[in-house]
């Protein structure tokens, strides 16, 4: 009954505030981490966005002028669909100039909403375009910004906590090495987009600091040099960086996004070379490559070698080397011996180029890569994983296009792997009306194409098996409403990870958006998916067939300035998770509170909420605010609340503190999660600080 009011209250409040006059809009930080959540909200792992967040903070610091900007520009600004894109390029073309940002009002597919949602990130001014790379001008006028974080977990851990020699002997993998603190440390030189290096050190908790194992510090170091545009050569890249190309069928190395609100987003919008800063240790590339330009034609050639984590199977007894593994480790942990026996166990090799010709209205890329281990792969053989891959080597070759029509744009990418393995993706962006755009997408995967650094568009985690076909839309009927849907549907031919037989699902999303005046904005989503799965079974090895899993999930989001320094977001998501044998829900509600002071150089984020799910299968996920490049999307399941509270205060022009506390509280458990990371008690607590520096 509480819980009822609360909701009641918060959905009421803010139309009795509507009548108070606030200057626009959303923040563009809130911006951020909308897209951010959208676009990481459809996956288990922790993934780092490092690189992403500062592909969109960079335009708050050098904002896009839209008066100039090339279609290659506005196709790495991750705000704008291929439809925004097309229809602003002709509008400049037929009329000139934009004259105020405004003026896109009266291009196609734009509206009010969507102009104050990339209003800071861009710009109409006359500026000067930056043509060419200058030393000088890059020593002078380039930033430096340093990093340093650290955090841990307050209550004490199963892997952190007392144990006798004796007991330590018997089972060492039963106790983590190292302390529990998480460090990390970066540095950063950047010249506009022109000029990037810098470094990234990393140590996760549970790693050894400076002793045992780890005598040279931290466990993960990473860094990169980068320069563009000078005369013939576009990018040419040193150390560690990322390749991505074409629809991401060959090579997509970092973190891709799937299915979202985003609807009509579902090209991939490849950068080729780029720099990698992150602190993730598997998803990038260590070596050298360069892309030069001649004309209409683009070619990138690109080389990595890198020792990464594998579960040994098979070692020489004379030299100690990995003679055969079964699988690859991507979790990045060395805390315990049986992880420190793996770590960098392989060494990796990876050789590729991309040579694409590029036009106004026409693109044709081809790409190939070749990869080989030191040691072979070897799985072991279950029912499901026949087509894998496995051996030393490996290759892929596939062919990208992209044509523009008028309102309408194609494009896709067929690639074959080494075995004769192909997959398919092909799409058409097209707009049915000036404010109504829409995406049509099939892919077709074979079961035995195998392609390891292969992300793209796809319901699987791997791009193999699986054939789909997805329609989304996208609606702007007033200047204050937006209505967003998507329909996927895919089937899987073969066998599949705890779905031991051929199967098909859906999936479908609808949103509406409304943003009333300038300080109030919501909307509500439903989305339900079916994807099947096994039947579960308490016997090993037996298969008691396939059922339904079905999600539904409903949500409610709003946000509202109070004044200058207030404002106040509130969210309800609800779901249910059902299959055969049961169906369990969830519910959370959330408030936020954002706190800018006007006078002092101070900013609050507190949020409360109260989460009530029957299982870990209905676990509900939200994106967080953290501290700088730090990114926190949990899921809460079971019985309790959730807060933390955010502070940042800055010191000068120059020196930025962050402090963040998160705390769970389970009502109904007295043990939380298991294995090493176990906590006796019902209390979850964790502390963050960090300071940046920029010179």
């Amino acid at each position: 009954m509480k819980l009822t009011i609360i909701i009641f209250c918060a959905i009421l409040l803010p139309f009795s505030l509507s009548a108070q006059e606030v200057k626009p809009n959303q923040s563009s930080e809130e911006i951020i981490e909308n897209y951010i959540e959208e676009i990481s909200s459809n996956t288990d792992k922790e993934v780092d966005l490092t690189t992403l967040y500062e592909d969109l903070t960079f335009y708050l610091n050098e904002p896009l002028n839209l008066n100039t900007a090339t279609k290659d520009e506005l196709d790495k600004f991750q705000l704008l669909s291929d439809f925004q894109i097309n229809s602003l390029l002709q509008y400049i073309k037929d009329f000139g100039q934009l004259y105020s940002i405004y003026e896109l009002l009266n291009v196609n597919g734009f509206n009010e909403e969507y102009v104050r949602l990339i209003l800071p990130f861009v710009t109409v001014q006359k500026v000067d375009p930056f043509l060419s790379y200058d030393p000088k001008k890059a020593i002078k006028y380039g930033r430096h910004k340093v990093f340093i974080r650290t955090q841990r977990v307050l209550q004490e851990q199963q892997g952190f906590s007392p144990i006798s020699d004796s007991a330590l002997a018997a089972s060492p993998n039963s106790r983590y090495l190292g302390n529990p603190m998480h460090y990390y440390v970066r540095y950063n030189y950047t010249y506009k987009n022109k000029v990037s290096w810098g470094f990234t050190a990393d140590k996760d908790p549970g790693e050894e600091f400076f002793k045992g194992t780890q005598k040279r510090g931290f466990d993960f170091y990473s860094a990169h040099l980068l320069v563009k545009d000078i005369g013939p050569i576009r990018t040419i890249v040193l150390g560690d960086y990322y390749a991505q190309f074409g629809q991401g069928l060959v090579m997509w190395s970092g973190y891709t996004f799937g299915k979202s609100s985003m609807v009509t987003n579902t090209r991939k919008r490849a950068q080729g070379l780029k720099k990698y800063s992150s602190a993730d240790e598997n998803l990038f590339l260590r070596g050298a490559g360069i892309t030069l330009r001649y004309k209409k034609f683009d070619l990138t050639t690109f080389a990595s070698y890198k020792k990464i984590d594998a579960n040994i199977s098979l070692v020489d007894s004379i030299t100690g080397e990995a003679e055969e593994v079964t699988s690859l480790q991507t979790s990045g942990l060395h805390s315990i011996p049986s992880e420190i026996q793996d770590r960098k166990a392989l060494g990796e090799t990876i050789i590729g180029g991309n040579l694409s010709f590029n036009s106004t209205y026409f693109r044709l890329g081809m790409t190939g890569l070749t990869y080989s281990y030191s040691a072979p792969l070897i799985k072991n053989p279950t029912v499901y994983n026949q087509y894998d891959f496995s051996g030393k080597q490996n290759s892929n070759v596939g062919i990208d296009y992209q044509f523009i029509i008028k309102n309408v744009t194609l494009f896709g990418e067929a690639a074959m792997s080494q075995n004769g393995g192909k997959a398919f993706l092909n799409s058409m962006l097209f707009s049915l009306s000036p404010q109504t755009s829409m995406a049509i997408l099939h892919r077709h995967y074979e079961r035995d194409y195998q392609a390891l650094y292969a992300q793209t568009f796809g319901e699987n985690s791997k791009i193999q098996n699986e054939d789909g076909m997805y329609i989304g839309t996208t609606i702007l009927p007033y200047s204050r409403w937006r209505i967003s849907a998507y329909y996927d549907i895919f089937s899987f031919p073969w066998l599949k990870f705890e779905t031991y037989a051929p199967t098909k699902g859906h999936d479908y999303l609808a949103e509406v958006g409304f943003t009333p005046n300038r300080k109030l904005s919501m909307y509500v989503r439903y989305r339900q998916k079916n994807k099947p799965t096994n039947i579960p079974s308490t016997i090993p090895q037996t298969i008691n067939g396939i059922q339904d899993v079905n999600t539904q999930r409903i949500r409610y989001h709003i946000a509202y300035k109070i004044n200058k320094s207030l404002e106040l977001r509130n969210r309800i998501e609800w779901l249910e998770y059902k299959t055969d044998q049961k169906t369990d829900h969830g519910i959370y509600f959330y408030q936020d509170v954002i706190y800018k002071h006007q006078k002092l150089p101070l900013q609050i984020a507190f949020r409360y909420g109260i989460f009530d799910t029957d299982s870990y299968d209905s676990r509900i996920y939200a994106f967080e605010n953290d501290v700088l490049y730090a990114f926190s999307v949990p899921a809460v399941y079971y019985k309790g609340n959730r807060m933390y509270l955010t502070v940042k205060y800055s010191i000068n022009k120059n020196i930025d503190i962050w402090l963040r506390y998160g705390e769970t509280y389970f009502a109904n458990q007295d043990i939380i999660s298991s294995g090493l990371t176990q906590i006796n008690g019902n209390k979850k607590s964790e502390i963050k600080a960090q300071i940046r520096i920029l010179f």
